[in-house]
């Protein structure tokens, strides 16, 4: 008997009782603070006989915090008496230590200062004063600084400020500093009253150049830089860095390829300069290259570890790297820019700067914040109900449609089938069809979550002038939206800076990293499963346990006729997994020695260790490995005949991955700079350097995988028989562990010379010259193409500088420079020599063959890039807006694939000859319209265009490579793909038809096809506004692409010739297909195989290769089904307050900001045919996140 719950009530004397328990709870907090506070300004001691003063005096600052100047040189030679302080608070305890000595004390702004009590030696000056802009606005948090020492304030929101110097020496000066404002110092003349203005400074932050080599003033530099700052960018909902780039850096395109947590994204900087190699751009972290802790090319498939899936969640070059110890990033595209990094620099450097130790007083930071993931729903897109679905599945009923062969008995096929088989009545189909059409499971729902991420950060900084130390510590924890997607990351980092002796500076970094994350294996996708399953479909039964539908998979060998088994998505993600464990330990030392005043000394020491282990895994209750033996789980009988015709009777599949780099890099220069004659500026760095990179790894294919007990292994029988031949045959899977197992050593050595000289005269004409000679280990037949000379040259003509120019009242600086240069790249994937992979045991012969993977190439180089840069840089309205404007080209001799006679054993081998052409431009606008003591308004965008084009390929491209964009053309861009050209629907059948079906054939697939676009976007860019008022700002930064085309998702899937499946969910858009004669529609009928031509197949005009598709499969690759991808993605809103001075006081911080960010909260996608889905990811959405963040300095 169900009991109802009692009522529940609350006299009215009990709330008053609690809401005094809650007063008197509230001022038990304020008076535990306030306590707390005070508490840490009272002073117990107990100080012994010739104990110095300065020895006490450091016992009162330790204890209490409080901050006590004095003379620690005067103080060690006066000796205390002997006395006992108990709970005094802290100007009572300095009287009773002061006492009987010559010094005496006062406060001043919270700081006690020991002074000598003898007025001749003891001279305190007060200075106040106003620090005002030329328009006489008072400006906030002025640095108001005593040249040479640690005393110090700042201005206060009216820009006034108070100084009390003790032992004030009799000549001295005072710093005035903030940013965006040239800093003044002010010699002091006696005036008590100092009033400031200080004037815009147009040369701000930027103005320094960080190349990972050296670091110069970027008047002196040439060469398309763009520079920015971690803290500008920095997005909470996100984890490492390069996912923070995206619609930053003009010219750079930032594709997010998936919403999975562990993602990386797809990297391009002016386009792509080569075919074979890696196309992604250089990381140097601290001037040290950064390698990938897992390399994976594209040949590294194995049968048994998923390349798509493994690239999801792998850790890639700085995956290590915490955003919060970032400082700044520097992003080299063009010649001059790059050429000093040689061979690895064709596909441009992001060189960054990590944060340094700062001298001072300790400085304790911490930032942290907690996100909210929000997870996709059937609201955001355009796929059927159950009840939509069901009728749908009627009308093809009705429709007389008939599958090509047998189906899945579920869903409103499977009723029909019953009733067929006379298994049910009229009567229960309908009310089966009821039950299942309000049936509606939300698989987003139930397959994904509003998962919940944090991430907190930790450091430290202080030291002398001598010995300076920063570290840090961060941990970040996020789960993905779709359950059994999450991971984990866990940083730390050491700096410590010497400068023992004033002509030597030594800086050790440390860093350490651990990072797991879990992601999908085996065909497992959430996100494909919710978007593509019927919603008929239950995930669990009426008693709660799994409900498994039937899903086709491999012919049985035990079970005669079967191919159909139990699935359940569920039970998939508990039993297949893909994991992923990345290890990093790296130091380095930088020294830098003052030989002379014109003359420094340059070293650099790093060493680098990653390890990376990747687990893929399938147990045996998973469909994958169900189909696989050919029953289920418990199917058949122990010890049966059955159980013996199966190629594996226990256990699943364990494919683990393991590599261990090493890294190590030894560099030594010497660096000259000396201004001759007052106009004459020369700098120049002579260096050489050596680098190694050594990978071990290995990958290991096992089947009888029992993870369940132990995560042993059971034996795989050595051969089987099956229901259709009682003769015994040898075992497949044992080859394929054989041949899916191996080892891996790779070794790439580096020699390299490089020179770099700038020469600017009366800082008006500026000369830049860079030159680099590297030498490689991968090119070993020919010496002479072991040395590739990489150069570029650039000039500069700073028009802002000219004296014509300086009554120019509009103008603050104009900036017209050009560059021209060669690059290199080594293809690691190509090699000189004869590669051959293992291809098993030819059951003929009875031996062990090898397949020829690679042709040798006897004149394997250096692939050359030629490249040129045009640039102005321009600034105007008192420094306010800053436009620059880059054209640039890029021409690339690089290594394709050529077909060559069959005799060779392969049709084609990889050569030189091929050219790529890269040009582009690009554009940033900075404006600041509105900048007042309490109003800041700041809006930039960048833009990018980029153009390519292929020439001299020779390569023979099949006809699936025009169709999925990887065929290379003369005369197209590279990722050019192209379509079917759609004409009509067939009146007679509602087929889609096609032009060009009837020519003769032809092996020029362009004759019958389309060129439909291309994958990646030839215009990119971004735009960010920020409005500040008082201490409150408002930011938005947007991401944009255009240009870009893309194939929609099918319409009709093709698992059965394109007929849609009863398990499988469908598109609302089939409502508007055709049903009838005269219907006018683009959306074809559903493919019937009572009409269809040919068996439901269309033949193609073509002399060899593919000779037919299904017309559904042509039409999912028309050009009806292309559709651009330009959209304008908003990738974060955020509103961040900083803590007033006052407050900080009182809470004795620095600073502290509380934030509260949306991540990727909307999109514009202009080409409506989407429906909802992300063009850009086409899949999987970018991820949705809510954050709050909070940032403290004490």
């Amino acid at each position: 008997m169900k009991k109802n719950p009692p009522n529940v009530w609350v006299r009215p004397h009990c709330v008053k009782k609690m809401l005094q328990v809650m007063r008197l709870a509230l001022l038990f907090v304020v008076l535990f603070f306030t306590s707390a506070s005070a508490f840490t300004q009272r002073v117990s001691l107990s100080v012994k006989a010739e104990t110095t003063l300065n020895e006490v005096l450091k016992q009162v600052k330790d204890q209490t915090g409080v901050r006590i100047l004095y003379d620690a040189g005067k103080m060690k030679r006066v000796p205390c008496r002997e006395m006992k302080i108990t709970d005094l608070e802290i100007a009572e305890a300095l009287k009773q230590i002061l006492k009987d000595t010559r010094f005496e004390f006062f406060e001043e702004g919270g700081v006690f200062i020991v002074r000598e009590v003898s007025l001749q030696q003891a001279k305190m000056i007060r200075l106040v004063g106003k620090v005002t802009d030329e328009k006489k606005q008072p400006l906030p948090g002025v640095t108001v600084q005593l040249k040479g020492f640690s005393v110090g304030t700042a201005t206060n929101g009216a820009g006034m400020y108070q100084l009390s110097i003790p032992n004030a020496p009799e000549k001295f000066s005072l710093v005035f500093s903030f940013v965006g404002m040239v800093s003044q110092e002010i010699v002091y003349a006696g005036k008590d009253t100092i009033d400031v203005v200080m004037k815009e400074d147009v040369e701000t932050l930027d103005d320094v150049v960080v190349t990972g080599y050296m670091t110069l003033d970027k008047s002196k530099y040439v060469g398309a830089i763009n520079k920015v700052y971690a803290r500008d960018i920095m997005i909470p909902g996100e984890s490492t860095i390069d996912q923070m780039l995206q619609g930053v850096i003009p010219g750079m395109a930032v594709r997010i390829t998936s919403g999975m947590v562990g993602s990386t994204p797809k990297i391009r900087i002016r386009g792509t300069s080569t075919l074979l190699g890696s196309q992604d751009p250089v990381w140097v972290v601290d001037g040290v290259i950064q390698r990938d802790p897992l390399p994976i090319s594209e040949t590294d498939a194995s049968l048994s570890s998923d390349l798509d899936n493994l690239r999801d969640i792998a850790a890639n070059a700085i995956s290590w790297l915490n955003p919060s110890d970032i400082e700044s990033l520097t992003v080299l595209k063009d010649a001059s820019a790059t050429a000093i990094y040689g061979s690895k620099a064709a596909n441009g450097v992001i060189v960054i700067n990590t944060k340094k130790a700062q001298s001072g007083s300790a400085s304790l930071s911490y930032s942290g914040s907690f996100s909210i993931g929000q997870r996709p729903r059937y609201g955001l897109y355009n796929q059927m109900n159950s009840r939509e679905l069901m009728d749908f599945s009627r009308e093809m009923y009705e429709d007389r449609v008939r599958y090509p062969s047998a189906i899945l008995p579920i869903g409103y096929a499977g009723l029909v089938q019953k009733l067929t088989n006379k298994e049910i009545t009229h009567e229960q189909l309908e009310e089966e069809y009821n039950k299942m059409a309000n049936n509606n499971t939300d698989w987003f729902d139930l397959l994904f979550r509003n998962s919940f991420n944090h991430k907190h950060n930790l450091s430290i900084t202080g030291g002398s002038e001598k010995i300076a130390s920063r570290a840090s510590i961060g941990i970040t924890e996020e789960k993905g939206e779709a359950k059994g997607n999450e991971g984990k990351t866990f940083t730390g980092s050491s700096n410590t800076v010497l400068q023992l002796i004033p002509n030597l500076r030594i800086s050790l970094n440390l860093n350490g990293s651990y990072r797991e994350m879990f992601g999908f294996a085996y065909g497992v996708s959430p996100f494909s499963y919710a978007y593509n399953t019927a919603r008929t479909i239950p995930l669990r039964n009426e008693d709660g346990t799994l409900y498994y539908h039937e899903k086709w998979g491999g012919s049985s060998t035990a079970i005669s006729g079967k191919s159909w088994y139990g699935y359940n998505i569920l039970n998939e993600i508990n039993n297949t997994g893909n994991e992923n464990r990345s290890k990093m330990v790296s130091s380095s030392l930088d020294v830098s020695w003052k030989i002379l005043p014109y003359l420094e000394y340059q070293g650099l020491v790093s060493y680098t260790v990653s390890s990376s282990e990747v687990k893929s895994y399938a147990t045996e209750y998973s469909n994958y490995i169900t189909s696989l033996r050919g029953y289920e789980v418990g199917e058949v009988t122990a010890n049966s005949k059955e159980e013996k015709m199966t190629q594996l009777p226990f256990g699943g599949l364990l494919v683990t991955e393991n590599a261990t780099t090493n890294t190590w890099s030894v560099r030594n220069s010497l660096v000259f700079n000396k201004l001759f004659k007052d106009v004459h500026s020369v700098t120049l760095q002579v260096g050489f350097e050596v680098s190694s990179n050594t990978a071990t790894g290995s990958r290991n294919t096992r089947y009888g995988y029992l993870r369940y007990r132990g995560e042993a292994f059971a034996s795989v029988p050595t051969t089987y028989t099956t229901v259709y031949n009682a003769v015994a045959q040898q075992n497949p899977l044992l080859n394929t562990m054989r041949t899916a197992s191996s080892v891996t050593n790779r070794e790439n050595n580096y020699v390299s010379e490089f020179l770099t000289a700038v020469y600017s005269f009366d800082n008006r004409y500026v000369v830049n010259f860079n030159a680099r000679l590297d030498a490689s280990n991968r090119f070993g037949q020919d010496k002479n193409d072991r040395f590739e000379p990489t150069w570029s040259i650039g000039a500069k003509w700073r028009v802002g500088s000219e004296s014509f120019a300086r009554n120019w009242n509009w103008m603050e600086s104009l900036d017209i420079s050009g560059s021209y240069g060669y690059q290199g790249n080594s293809v690691e994937e190509v090699s000189p020599y004869l590669i051959a992979s293992d291809g098993g045991l030819n059951q003929f012969y009875n031996q062990y063959t090898l397949n020829i993977k690679y042709l040798p190439y006897e004149k394997l180089g250096w692939e050359k890039t030629k490249s040129w840069n045009a640039s102005v840089d321009l600034s105007f309205l008192k420094g306010r807006m800053n436009v620059v404007f880059n054209a640039y080209g890029k021409k690339s001799d690089v290594i394709a694939s050529r077909q060559v006679p069959g005799e060779n054993g392969m049709l084609n081998s990889r050569i030189f000859g091929t050219e790529m052409d890269n040009k582009g431009y690009e554009v940033t606008v900075n404006f600041i319209p509105v900048r007042t003591q309490d109003w800041t308004w700041s809006f930039s965008v960048n833009t990018g265009k980029v153009t390519n084009e292929i020439s001299d390929n020779e390569r023979v491209n099949k006809l699936e490579d025009f169709l999925d964009g990887s065929a290379v053309l003369n005369g197209k861009s590279y990722n050019s793909f192209y379509s079917f050209r759609y004409k009509e629907l067939s009146q007679e059948n509602g087929e889609p038809l096609f032009y060009n079906m009837d020519i003769e054939k032809t092996n020029d697939f362009t004759e019958f096809l389309v060129r439909s676009g291309n994958f990646d976007s030839d215009f990119t860019g971004g735009f960010n506004t920020q409005v500040r008022y008082k201490r409150l700002s408002f930011t938005m930064q947007f991401a944009m692409q255009f240009g870009g085309q893309d194939r929609l998702p099918e319409l009709y899937t093709g698992t059965l010739k394109g007929v849609p499946g009863p398990q499988e969910n469908v598109s609302r858009q089939l409502k508007k297909r055709w049903r009838k004669a005269g219907d006018q529609t683009n959306i074809p009928a559903v493919p019937n195989y009572n009409s269809a031509s040919s068996f439901g197949y269309v033949t193609l005009p073509v002399l060899s290769g593919t000779s037919s598709m299904t017309p559904y499969a042509m039409y999912s690759q028309s050009d009806l089904r292309v559709a651009d991808t330009d959209l304008i993605r908003c990738r974060q809103i955020s509103l961040t307050y900083s803590v007033g001075e006052s407050i900080l006081k009182a809470l004795h911080l620095k600073y502290a900001s509380i934030s509260w960010s949306m991540s990727n909260p909307f999109m514009i996608a202009f080409d409506k045919a989407w429906k909802g889905l992300d063009p850009e990811t086409k899949d999987w959405p970018a991820r949705r996140t809510t954050s709050l963040s909070l940032n403290v300095t004490f």
